[in-house]
């Protein structure tokens, strides 16, 4: 099974559900963008919980900064299982005196507020994220988004060869930061996303609603 399989789900998103409050023709270069990554107990938002979240900006002129603009780990209340630690490292030890979620809400919001947001199948981040802030009684509503794995299929990339790690690869980008870390992938997701924001601009779709049209579901 691959992560595709296993996000499935989201990628069937069609188009991003949040709705940016500015004119469809910005263009790319010009939109305020941030990529956001999750690392969580399990795979499943309904049950599952954040252990830590980042957010990295895209500034103007599609340039990533650095370093994140937020790299937090969060209590997520609940046993780590053994499998989720294997992926990102994260335990409970690690978790000394990290904030909860609903401590950690109003940081996260912040760095989201009036944003783009960018991520790599981003349709599980943002629903893991809607489903703690429901549990932490936060205000919460989805904002408008392109996930990275949709435009790599819209630009022909076959649906089993959307993993992060071997479209950097594909495009000649060296990863910074460590795989299955929240910065580390926050940071290729903002990368990958460049690259491909790169790509439709050359072909006259680089503006959001060039974006919004090009973002579909991936197909075998």
């Amino acid at each position: 099974m691959t992560i595709a399989d296993l996000f499935g789900r989201y990628l069937r998103r069609a188009a991003p559900h949040g709705r940016w409050s500015g004119p469809a023709h910005t263009p790319l270069e010009r939109l305020p963008l941030v990529a956001i990554d999750c690392e969580t107990t399990g795979l499943d938002p309904r049950r599952d919980r954040i252990v830590s979240f980042a957010a990295i900006r895209i500034d103007e002129g599609l340039r990533v900064a650095s370093p994140p603009a937020l790299d937090i780990l969060i209590d997520p209340g609940v046993t780590i299982p053994a499998r989720a630690t294997a992926i990102h490292g994260i335990d409970r030890a690690q978790l000394a005196g990290a904030p909860s979620f609903a401590q950690a809400f109003a940081r996260i919001a912040a760095c989201l507020e009036g944003a783009v947001v960018v991520g790599h199948f981003v349709g599980f981040d943002l629903a893991i994220i809607a489903r703690e802030a429901a549990r932490a009684r936060q205000p919460w509503h989805e904002p408008p988004n392109f996930d990275t794995a949709n435009l790599a299929a819209a630009l022909s990339h076959r649906y089993e060869h959307i993993d992060l790690a071997e479209l950097l690869g594909h495009f000649g980008i060296e990863p910074h930061g460590r795989r299955h870390s929240a910065a580390g992938d926050a940071r290729m997701a903002a990368d990958l996303f460049v690259a491909l924001a790169h790509r439709l601009i050359g072909q006259g779709r680089g503006t959001y609603g060039g974006v919004a049209a090009a973002h579909r579901a991936p197909h075998r």
